[in-house]
């Protein structure tokens, strides 16, 4: 059988620039989703990505993970709560937190 619910993909998108300098090396961020994120999820991906903010190149960590709709707001709050972690701990300025509407087919 086909069936069709609408879920939601919330995203954490992490920038790996340090103001000042420096960057948030492979094994910063990893000490951060063991510690800050696993706890918390019990699923989700991690993608290494490219970007820019105000105009410099950075690396990027994203975490994103699809919730059913009721799920969704607790879910981006709790993310939330990891983008000021993350925010704090690296002095960090491109921390986004982003919801996207999807429709998730399962096929059985």
């Amino acid at each position: 059988s086909n069936s069709t619910n609408i879920m939601k993909r919330i995203e954490l998108i992490m920038g790996r620039n340090i103001p000042d300098g420096g960057r948030v090396s492979d094994y910063m961020i990893n000490e951060f989703i063991r510690n800050e994120i696993m706890p918390h999820f019990e699923y989700g991906t991690f993608i290494d990505g490219e970007g820019l903010w105000k105009g410099e190149y950075e690396k990027t960590k994203i975490f994103y993970i699809e919730v059913a709709d009721t799920e969704a707001i607790a879910t981006a709050v709790l993310l939330r709560h990891v983008a000021d972690r993350y925010r704090k701990q690296f002095r960090q300025e491109s921390v986004l937190v982003s919801e996207v509407e999807t429709s998730t087919s399962w096929i059985t």
